[in-house]
């Protein structure tokens, strides 16, 4: 019997991979890349672990819950809430669903006022009785945040800077929807960071897979009726075909444009130190103006110790700006850290073409997909998360066995 196909090894091809292996049914997992996980990367470095951009492992996820060992992971979790900057000064504000005395000093600081409490309560309330009229929202992000009438200060200072890092978009032009799916997870659940790095969820799925049925370092020339031909030249018949390579490849593959705008891209810095400034297991906000280039930095290792040596501290910084260099990151940083110059050493950057895509810019790719009787994988296919390539992974599997 001809094996089902898949193209690309990120989390939907790993997934795909994962549901038709338990259904006992023949499939080779193709990837172009020395190892699998797409996006999904770490790298041990100079005794560091870096992974490709600022990643987070959201475990209140479903597909997340349901499709990985968490426990084997070893988390570590960052706390819920954020560093916001306000009058020159760092604050903790966490959430109130979290840690209510925190939320009282935050009252008390002026961090956030009653009004928005009760409205960020409200909003809450709403998602959990009914969350269908929000998500059928005509609205993007940035109108619904305006028609929730949030004080300026809440909006400027912690909404928009925290959904900016999410989306990678100053414009926050992804629909509302998406706003309310990820306001009720990161209220509701939490972001880990497992020991060895992010990667060890791509290592975890492909561990479940037989060695056999996976094969790296191979580039696929083009998609024919029934086969798949290589670069190398060989061609596997198949009894289907799903199409899980990021969306750039597989535009190519399927000979159609890419529409402007439909990805965003991001660049992480990674820095070490003796020590870090603040405490607290918190993303820090960096409030937008003219000037700034960062969209927020964390210090990893004091989430998760394995991160760095013994000793020393890793720092991770993310911007949109892909041109922007370390001594520009480090200068801007400073001001928010109270030093004059910030004496960390430098040790990685990663530019991330592909970090995220936007919705809406993918109704032709998938009718040419169809149309081809490919199946079509990967969270840009739904909604850019973690949750939607775990689930678009098992329906394209599901979607090949029927």
């Amino acid at each position: 019997m001809k094996p089902i196909v898949i193209i690309g090894a990120g989390i939907a091809g790993l997934q795909a991979a994962n549901v038709l292996h338990e259904a006992g049914i023949s499939f080779v997992l193709l990837e172009k890349q020395a190892h699998v996980g797409g996006r999904v990367q770490s790298e041990h470095f100079q005794g560091f672990t870096l992974d490709h951009g600022f990643q987070v492992l959201q475990t209140s996820y479903p597909e997340v819950q349901q499709s990985l060992r968490l426990p084997d992971l070893d988390l570590s979790y960052f706390d819920s809430g954020a560093y916001w900057w306000k009058e020159n000064a760092w604050h903790r504000f966490f959430s109130p669903w979290h840690d209510s005395f925190s939320l009282l000093r935050a009252l008390g600081d002026g961090i956030i006022s009653i009004p928005d409490l009760v409205k960020l309560a409200k909003l809450w309330l709403q998602i959990q009785l009914d969350a269908k009229p929000l998500s059928t929202s005509p609205l993007s992000t940035m109108e619904y945040i305006h028609s929730l009438h949030f004080s300026p200060t809440f909006q400027e200072g912690f909404l928009k800077p925290f959904f900016y890092g999410i989306f990678l978009d100053e414009t926050l032009s992804q629909p509302a929807s998406l706003f309310v799916f990820y306001l009720k997870q990161f209220l509701e659940g939490r972001a880990a960071l497992p020991q060895g790095g992010i990667r060890a969820i791509s290592e975890q799925l492909l561990k479940a897979l037989p060695a056999d049925s996976v094969r790296l370092n191979i580039e696929v020339e083009s998609i024919l009726d029934g086969k798949v031909v290589l670069k190398n030249g060989d061609v596997i018949a198949c009894s289907k075909i799903i199409l899980a390579a990021n969306p750039t490849a597989a535009a190519a593959l399927l000979d159609i444009p890419l529409a402007k705008g439909a990805i965003l891209q991001s660049k992480t810095f990674y820095f070490s130190a003796d020590t870090f400034p603040n405490e607290g297991k918190l993303l820090h906000l960096v409030p937008k103006t003219d000037e700034s280039n960062i969209l927020h930095f964390a210090c990893l290792s004091k989430v998760n110790p394995y991160y760095a040596p013994v000793g020393k501290e890793l720092i991770s910084v993310t911007t949109l700006k892909t041109d922007i260099s370390e001594k520009e990151v480090l200068k801007e940083l400073s001001q928010y850290l109270g030093q004059e110059k910030l004496n960390w050493d430098f040790l990685k950057a990663y530019s991330i073409p592909e970090s995220l895509s936007k919705q809406g810019f993918w109704k032709f790719i998938k009718q040419k997909a169809h149309k081809k009787s490919i199946i079509l994988t990967g969270d840009y296919t739904q909604y850019p998360s973690l949750q939607a390539a775990f689930a678009s992974g098992r329906l394209a599997a599901e979607a090949a066995i029927n």
